[in-house]
């Protein structure tokens, strides 16, 4: 029977009831949904596999890693699989099937018994399912039960907790069990040796129909035309004389197998048998492997989408059960799955899962044959599925074996096209070229599976489509910055004009059709999504046809002008789109075409600017923020732009100079080797000589103009990014070229007299945040000094030197509860009397209680202890310096500086001297330098005693008898002074004011 008319001869369903993987040749994406599951992890590595064992190698070794397994081929590569769900990093689980029978874990014999002892007629026993975790988390294996004859499960007592892959082999493979995200397990089966192939079935129950009916013509056709169709189609098929009245007559079926790797070739050489559970071998035969499957089964509800391909790994085979005369039926797998067991010329024997269902399906109704739609060829094979219209031309229902008899039944007709029939090959010759299909009228006589016959007209419809010189332009769009209803939006429009259409009759089918945009994402290396990534259709409502304006809804071909979408720039992102589109009527193509559109973001100057304010010469003029880092200033340079609203407010901050310098593995000392954005996204630049002379040239960053590049988030799409370049300076916060900055009171000075200019000099900044705000110029220069400290040393003392005492000279009592401390004996402690006191001395103190001996520690012996640990710090009393690890956990454990912190205070000391040496105070951090200098050195040295200022600012007037009284004017003497400012940026202010000497 030809295989092309088998979707209901075939098997009424293939049901998924787990996730499975098999290793195969090709990617089955395309061909088959749902066959095998899509597995979300471990991606590359499962293709990786499929590659080698399509290439014929097989596995040397499985062993567990974390989580999952490294998978050793023949050629030595490994390749690790992991489970997703194993947070606790468990080693993946083997399970094997030992030579005895049993299961093994681990490499463990368990209990159970994994063949089935009993198998028929010599065969080997069947092999037990594979083990599973139940939903408590525990292993589940199947055993045989010898009583009841059949596999059965077992809850073991063994924890699968934290499993998150497994691998079990049997049958001559592995078949790796990996969780994905959702905890579900996928499997994939991989041969286990060099002459090993994997054989699977495709899907977890493989429902395989085979047709059985009653064969009774004379019960069924009881009308004329019926009597004289069986008459017409018995004449014709002559082997149907020999069908006895009420025999039962089968059709179908065939059995779908997955067969890796490619290069395995089945034959007639093969032994093929379905075997139950249970060992027993069924009265099935299977032969005649065929490479592909039907052309037309179809699976609904995660099943095949279409028809494999005859280079695919799949392989049909004929399915011929025995007739038991007894029980007037035919053999079936017993409403249980069977596994199909395969065995080639080397004796190789592989075995598929229990997942073959082979059953009857009884039909009682009588033949039928109905007309379908195909596309126009000039030759078309009428009972073969048109890829397109997913039906064949004539389409029968309970037909028998194919047996039918089709012939034109229009003269008109066949002349009008030029149509003739060779068996059910239609051939047209003078197909119209400007119509979108035609009629073909033919006459169907067919025979049933029953043995009714039906004698039937039906019309063939045979569609094409219009051959235009035209299509879809091209497009360049440029994301929209205009808000229309709430949303960046603008119409994608193509004129009707474009796919030239020649006659009125074409333009009307054309307006008439139902029209389909598929829009498609290109990769990067322009290849196409499998799915599109945008559709708009008429019946959606959101491909609109326009009038000539683009704007007013056409009403028909006479205005229609113009088609198209609305694009929403939020759903976009710039690139290169293909564009398919399709116009069709019914199954009839009216036009189809593709074009490349090309989306682009608005140029990023259009929509970004720099703050007016802060902007010199297309330049961002930066004060920053001196003080929140230390010898840095930063600067959030979002406040300096501008950003529309669908900027948002997700931007990131390149340094442009920095990158470039990495690109070229720039030097160290270059300018580009240290990066101006921070990791907070912040401008930051060092302050001109922030480390003295020991800065860097290419630290000093201030003045300087850098390339900065800022990254947007357009119209909240992740996806969608845009790139501002501009150009950034950073500033002093303290210069102004005037120094208006800088105010300069009256300075008048003694004859003979010392003048400290700075005390009448004040300043503010001149730009940022601190504008305004006072500024120091001065600092002081520091110096050393005595400073009198607590001697812990020296505790003041009683008038006999024995105790120390307080500042009331009264002597310190110890505590109680610290005698033991300071060294009483537990005896000692324990016969004190309520009234016994003891104080604390300068040296150690042998003291008696009752009977007992000991003596307390004196403060010398503390201090003694102490100093190993402090000391005085610049006039503070701290650790002494370097202290080591050991030393500072020996200070620690120290009961002698324990007693010190406790008593310190309470003693009165004498002081001594200690040197504290202060440092000089700077200036504001804005300020490196202020100098002084006389704008006349040689008219200065007529009125002070040396022309060189110093820089604290203060300089000596002479006395008034060493100046030439005629060197002064009205008995006063005025001298110019320049003082320079150099701020923290490198930038230098000069400031002149004038000094009065006088009495």
């Amino acid at each position: 029977m030809n295989k092309k008319f088998l979707s209901a001869i075939l098997f009424g369903a293939l049901m998924v009831s787990s996730t499975g993987t098999f290793v195969s040749c090709k990617d089955y994406d395309d061909d088959i949904e749902n066959l095998q599951g899509q597995i979300n992890s471990n991606k590359d590595a499962i293709a990786a596999l499929q590659k080698l064992v399509g290439e014929g190698k097989w596995v040397t070794n499985i062993s567990p890693v974390e989580n999952g397994f490294a998978v050793t081929m023949s050629d030595g590569t490994t390749t690790s699989i992991t489970g997703i769900k194993g947070a606790d990093g468990k080693d993946g689980t083997e399970w094997t099937i030992g030579e005895d029978g049993f299961w093994y874990k681990d490499g463990e014999k368990t209990t159970s018994q994994a063949i089935a002892k009993d198998g028929e007629d010599g065969k080997p026993g069947a092999t037990a399912p594979s083990p599973k975790i139940d939903a408590n988390g525990m292993w589940v294996v199947y055993e045989w039960d010898a009583v009841k004859g059949e596999f059965v499960e077992k809850t073991t007592e063994i924890s699968a907790q934290g499993t998150s892959a497994y691998v079990v082999k049997k049958d001559g493979v592995y078949v790796l069990h990996i969780a994905d995200e959702t905890g579900k397990f996928q499997e994939v089966t991989l041969p286990a040796t060099s002459d090993a192939f994997v054989v699977e079935a495709p899907a977890a129950v493989v429902k395989v129909k085979f047709q059985t009916a009653k064969w009774q013509p004379a019960v069924k056709n009881t009308t004329e035309k019926a009597k004289k169709a069986y008459k017409t189609l018995t004449e014709k098929f002559t082997d149907l004389a020999g069908i006895a009245a009420n025999a039962i007559v089968k059709q179908g079926g065939e059995l779908p197998i997955l067969v890796n790797p490619a290069n395995v070739e089945l034959t007639d050489k093969f032994d093929f048998s379905l075997q139950l559970a249970k060992g027993k071998v069924l009265d099935i035969a299977l032969s005649n492997p065929v490479k592909g499957i039907a052309d037309d089964w179809k699976v609904n509800n995660g099943s095949m989408s279409r028809a494999a391909k005859t280079e695919d790994c799949l392989w049909t085979l004929d399915v011929e059960p025995a007739y038991n005369e007894k029980d007037k039926k035919y053999a079936t797998t017993e409403n249980e799955e069977a596994s199909l067991v395969v065995e080639n010329e080397k004796g190789t024997v592989v075995k598929t899962a229990f997942a073959y269902q082979v059953s009857a399906d009884d039909v009682n109704e009588n033949v039928d044959v109905n007309a379908g739609t195909v596309t126009y060829a000039p030759t078309i094979d009428l009972t073969a599925v048109d890829a397109k219209t997913e039906k064949a031309g004539i389409i029968y229902a309970n037909e028998y074996k194919g047996k039918a008899i089709v012939k034109l039944r229009d003269q008109l007709n066949i002349e009008q096209y030029g149509l003739s029939l060779d068996g059910n090959v239609l051939t047209i010759a003078n197909m119209p070229a400007n119509v979108s299909g035609i009629t073909v009228k033919l006459n169907v006589i067919a025979l049933g599976l029953n043995g009714s016959a039906v004698d039937k007209d039906i019309d063939v419809t045979v569609n094409q489509d219009i051959q235009v010189a035209g299509g879809l332009e091209d497009k360049n769009v440029t994301l929209s910055t205009e808000k229309v209803s709430g949303a960046y939006t603008q119409n994608v429009l193509w004129d009707v004009a474009d796919f030239q259409f020649t006659t009125a009759t074409q333009k009307d089918a054309f307006f008439k059709a139902g029209k389909t945009m598929s829009v498609y994402l290109l990769d990067e290396n322009g290849d196409k999504p499998e799915t599109a990534t945008y559709t708009y259709t008429t019946d959606d409502n959101n491909l609109a046809q326009y009038k000539s304006d683009g704007k007013a809804t056409a009403t028909s071909y006479s205005d229609f002008a113009k088609f198209g979408f609305s694009l929403n720039a939020a759903n976009y992102v710039p690139g290169t789109y293909a564009i398919v589109f399709e116009a069709t009527d019914g199954a009839a193509t009216i036009v189809k075409s593709e074009a490349t559109m090309i989306v682009s973001n608005p140029k990023a100057e259009d929509i970004f600017k720099l703050v007016p304010d802060f902007t010199t010469a297309n330049v961002l003029q930066v004060i920053g923020d001196y003080t929140t880092v230390n010898n840095k200033v930063v600067y959030d340079l979002e406040d300096g732009i501008l950003a529309p609203d669908f900027a948002g407010s997700d931007v990131t901050y390149i340094d442009l100079d920095h990158k470039a310098w990495e690109e070229a593995m720039g030097a160290d000392t270059e300018m580009g080797a240290i990066d101006w954005i921070d990791d907070q996204g912040r401008l930051s630049v060092y302050q001109n000589a922030w480390n003295g002379d020991d800065t860097k040239a290419n630290e000093y960053m201030l003045n300087k103009e850098r390339n900065i590049r800022a990254t947007y988030t357009l119209y909240g799409n992740a996806k969608n990014t845009i790139d501002y370049d501009f150009k950034v300076i950073v500033k002093s916060s303290v210069y102004t070229a005037d120094g208006s900055n800088v105010t300069v009171k009256a300075i008048t000075g003694a004859f003979g007299k010392e003048v400290n200019m700075t005390s009448n000099i004040s300043a503010v900044y001149a730009l940022g945040i601190n504008k305004g705000k006072a500024l120091t110029l001065f600092g002081n220069a520091g110096g050393s000094t005595q400073k009198d400290v607590t001697d812990y040393d020296a505790p003041k003392k009683d008038a006999a030197g024995k105790y120390v005492v307080n500042t009331d000279a009264t002597p310190i009592e110890i505590a109680k509860a610290d005698l033991i401390k300071f060294g009483m004996t537990v005896d000692a402690y324990t016969a004190l009397g309520a009234d016994d006191k003891f104080f604390l001395t300068v040296e150690n103190n042998d003291v008696t209680v009752g009977s007992e001996n000991c003596t307390l520690k004196g403060w010398e012996t503390i201090m003694t202890e102490v100093n190993k640990y402090y000391t005085y710090n610049n006039g503070t009393w701290g650790d002494k310096a370097g202290l080591s690890a050991d030393e500072k956990a020996a200070r620690d454990a120290s009961a002698e500086v324990a007693l010190f912190k406790a008593y310190k205070d309470k003693l009165a000391y004498d002081t001594k001297k200690e040197t504290v040496t202060t440092q000089a105070k700077p200036a504001s951090d804005e300020i490196k330098s202020v100098t002084f200098a006389w704008d006349d050195t040689k008219l200065a040295e007529k009125f002070v005693t040396s022309t060189t200022i110093g820089t604290d600012g203060k300089f000596t007037a002479k006395a008034e008898a060493d100046i030439k009284a005629s060197d002064l004017v009205n008995g006063k003497a005025e001298l110019k002074v320049n003082m320079k400012v150099t701020d923290k940026w490198g930038m230098v202010m000069t400031k002149t004011y004038t000094v009065t000497i006088k009495k």
